[in-house]
């Protein structure tokens, strides 16, 4: 399974910026929006969700999730992770808290969208593909 973590080289790509998160919507087509995401030193990568964002929706109906990071400063250098995804309950914002701190932010900054439910997102990858 080290294999299917981010690699060290490509680990930068996921600390303290915005990435792609695609998902599968009902009728077939793909959502994607960008989010923040908490990448652990065990190369895992998590994120947290509105339960009343569609996202989320998405997720629970089927689990299949692409994430997609590109470095800012090289178009050719990026980090596609196919994944299954895990969700887990955030009802006590404690994973929302430690993804905010590592941009900086509180739970009270973060304002409107920390009041909502939230889960923690856990992107059981299947495939990594780093290019660049």
């Amino acid at each position: 399974m080290a294999d299917l973590l981010v690699p060290e080289t490509h680990r930068d790509l996921f600390t303290g910026t915005t990435i792609m998160l695609s998902t599968v919507n009902s009728d077939g087509s793909i959502q994607t929006t960008a989010v923040w995401s908490l990448l652990g030193e065990d190369g895992v990568l998590r994120t947290s969700l509105s339960k009343n964002r569609q996202k989320y929706k998405n997720l629970l109906a089927n689990p299949t999730a692409t994430v997609f990071a590109l470095a800012a400063d090289n178009p050719f250098r990026s980090l596609e992770i196919r994944a299954t995804a895990s969700i887990e309950d955030d009802s006590d914002k404690s994973f929302l808290t430690s993804l905010l701190a590592s941009y900086g932010l509180t739970l009270e900054q973060f304002g409107a969208p920390g009041l909502e439910p939230r889960v923690a997102v856990t992107f059981d990858a299947t495939r990594v593909r780093p290019s660049g």
